[in-house]
């Protein structure tokens, strides 16, 4: 094919212009004309003899004189039918795009001479255009008739250099059937041209120029071809490109669109889709069930959307589609019963199209692809679309592909377990000691979990909330408070500068707000995707008193033993993606206790009254803490237990210092004192200090002492 050079537009103009020929309408008539004219003289004789002689008689006419003249002219003109009717040109001729094609130039040849004449008829390819046709391959045809218009004889073929003889009057209505070896883009353009020479006015020795005894007819074809822009799309029931294999339910509806962006009408073409591996067609009756439809854009006739007997492959047959007009085809498809992840799921949609034929495109010569021939394997692409203009034609598959997920949903948080707290744990305590630390992973697969917040389907709440105390009927104890929920990220139990500390709305807390920000922002938070985990921090703090005197104008609540229970439940909005909210398993709780409880040094005091000498064992059953009536010969032995109420081994009292001060009415009485265990410092009298270094959880130091009451109510 030759290189494009030659831009075709108007042939009247373009080919003036690659020719040098004038653009006026005039039929091609050489400039050799009349050849001239003779003078024909002839005179008559006779011989004859006279009756009675012998001799021999002659006799001789007058000289009679012919002037004859003669003319040689003809003409060729193109009959194509076109802009302008019966002039040199034959204008845009369509050819078909594939190798070996022919169209039909017509010329009509007149000998307008009064002579016989030949006229040999050579076809020629010309340079600057975009190709040339295969002159040997080419046909040249004509018919004679006479000057009534009546054929002279049948149709003659001859070949390329060849003549055609006409009497005067004659003409030879002439026919090429030129032939193009070579598969062509659309709108390239071939021009010929077609000369008629005059043998009678070649002979004459005064016409040297070519132009005097030849005419010439150029002719151009323009390769027409439709040209098909693709373009694929799916769309899942999530109405995105997530399709879920998880989900029975899930579909993806197709939408194939098919633009006729060439130069001629598409004929009975076909518009298919084969399905992959993963997918099948759904077919009338199944479950989400929408019928194919087929729809066209400037009034061709409707074809109709088949599915095969396996639902694998689509096919529109016989469709006709106009130039500039586009067919919209649309079917819905769900995953094929053995598919995985690892099946196919991409697929593309195929025009096929026999440009020689109006019937159907069972031996197309174009084949085309949603995907331009990009996806291994399958039919192997063939256009006619013009490099030079990669818009016309483009196909696009990018928003046809899906990407298959497996969602499951779950979420869980781990066990929470019962802390000891002292009786006052102030806020500034921020110690692992008074802290819960529990950590909520997305054990899902596909789903990002707490990916949105407030009531969007996606967000996912924290509930940390008070629910049970030591008083049946009161879910919250008034001594034990939440001090701070955070994100414990260095996961040590203690909240740190930096961490991110949550705010909640009536014990309600936004899961997200504890996930990792979108990278690059430092507004929006990415979620927990599959996998991830974010560990919570719960610090707590107390106000509780250790007091056993109910009379005390100070303290006179002893909340050892108080506790109070908190719940922590993680509350899923919505379904994301179609698949539903996680429910709550022995693998994967939503939820668990964590319980807080008030621990310290019971204090209590007993009392025995005995004689003086006594010693009473500390462990004795006659310890009691009830009122005691003595004489004043008597002495009243003091137990004063301070018991470690923690259960924990790690909880250690230290630096306990008990303390006792006698009434006025008593007199310590010295050597009764004991400690155990024993006492690191002492201080014995009318008041009685007494310091342990530790007292471990669960046991009890324990203070023994005397004293005796003043016979008259006053010491003595």
């Amino acid at each position: 094919m030759k290189s494009n050079t030659f831009n075709y537009s108007v042939l009247a103009v373009g080919v003036a212009a690659v020719m040098g020929l004038s653009t006026g309408a005039n039929a091609a008539t050489p400039t050799g004309g009349t050849s001239g004219s003779f003078n024909v003289t002839n005179k008559a004789t006779a011989s004859y003899t006279v009756a009675g002689s012998d001799a021999s008689q002659t006799a001789e006419s007058n000289v009679v004189t012919v002037n004859v003249t003669e003319t040689g002219s003809f003409s060729l003109i193109s009959t194509v039918v076109d802009d302008v009717k019966d002039d040199d040109f034959g204008k845009d001729r369509a050819i078909n795009a594939q190798a070996s094609s022919t169209v039909d130039f017509t010329h009509t040849l007149t000998n307008g001479g009064n002579v016989n004449d030949t006229y040999k008829i050579t076809l020629a390819n010309i340079t600057g255009d975009n190709f040339d046709y295969n002159l040997g391959n080419s046909v040249i045809k004509y018919q004679k008739v006479n000057a009534a218009g009546t054929n002279v004889g049948g149709e003659v073929t001859i070949a390329n250099n060849e003549s055609i003889a006409l009497a005067p009057g004659e003409k030879a209505l002439i026919t090429v059937t030129a032939q193009a070896d070579t598969k062509r883009v659309a709108d390239t353009n071939g021009i010929l041209t077609v000369t008629a020479e005059s043998t009678y006015l070649k002979s004459k020795s005064a016409n040297t120029d070519p132009a005097t005894y030849t005419a010439v007819n150029t002719d151009n074809a323009l390769t027409k071809t439709p040209i098909y822009a693709i373009t694929k799309s799916a769309t899942t029931n999530l109405g995105n490109k997530n399709f879920d294999l998880n989900n029975t339910d899930a579909f993806v509806d197709y939408t194939i669109t098919v633009k006729n962006e060439g130069n001629i009408s598409g004929t009975a073409i076909s518009i298919s889709d084969d399905l992959p591996s993963g997918l099948v067609a759904i077919a009338s009756g199944q479950q989400n069930y929408k019928a194919p439809s087929v729809a066209t854009s400037n009034g061709s006739a409707v074809g109709t959307a088949v599915l095969s007997n396996s639902n694998k492959t689509i096919t529109v047959a016989g469709q006709n589609i106009k130039v500039g007009e586009t067919i919209t085809v649309t079917f819905r498809a769900k995953k094929a019963t053995d598919a995985t992840s690892s099946s196919l799921f991409t697929n593309y949609a195929v025009v096929r199209d026999n440009t020689n034929s109006d019937v159907n495109a069972n031996t197309p010569d174009i084949i085309d692809r949603s995907d331009d021939g990009v996806t291994p394997g399958g039919l192997t692409e063939s256009t006619y679309e013009n490099p030079a203009s990669p818009l016309t034609g483009k196909d696009d598959n990018t928003n046809a592909t899906v990407t298959t997920t497996n969602q499951t949903r779950a979420i869980a948080i781990t066990p929470g377990v019962n802390k000891e707290v002292a009786l006052i744990t102030p806020e500034t305590n921020n110690k692992a000691a008074n802290t819960y630390t529990y950590t909520i992973t997305n054990n899902g697969t596909d789903i990002t979990e707490a990916a949105g917040t407030g009531d969007n389907d996606s967000s996912v709440k924290l509930s940390i909330k008070p629910t049970a105390t030591r008083n049946s009927g009161i879910s919250d104890d008034p001594n034990i408070s939440i001090t701070r929920v955070y994100v414990d990220a260095n996961n040590n139990g203690v909240f740190d500068i930096g961490e991110t500390e949550l705010v909640g709305v009536n014990g309600i807390y936004e899961l997200n707000a504890a996930t990792p920000f979108v990278t690059g922002s430092t507004t929006n938070r990415k979620g927990l995707a599959p996998g991830e985990s974010v560990k919570i921090g719960v610090q707590v703090t107390t106000s509780g008193e250790g007091s056993n005197d109910p009379n005390s104008t100070q303290a006179n609540v002893n909340n050892i033993g108080d506790f109070e229970t908190l719940t922590l439940s993680i509350q899923p909005k919505g379904p994301v993606n179609g698949t539903a909210v996680p429910t709550s398993t022995s693998d994967n709780p939503l939820s668990t206790t964590s319980t807080t409880i008030m621990q310290g040094i019971n204090l209590a005091k007993y009392q025995i009254v005995d004689s003086c000498g006594a010693s009473p064992a500390v462990n004795s059953a006659a310890w009691v803490t009830g009122n005691l009536t003595a004489t004043a010969a008597q002495c009243i032995f003091y137990k004063l237990e301070s018991k470690n109420t923690f259960t924990d081994s790690a909880r250690v009292i230290n630096n306990l210092v008990v303390s006792d001060t006698l009434a006025p009415t008593l007199t310590y009485q010295a050597n009764s004192f004991s400690a155990s265990p024993t006492a690191t410092d002492q201080s014995l009298g009318q008041t009685i200090k007494v310091t342990f270094a530790t007292v471990n959880a669960g046991a009890t130091a324990n203070v023994v002492f005397s004293a005796k009451p003043s016979q008259t109510g006053t010491n003595q």
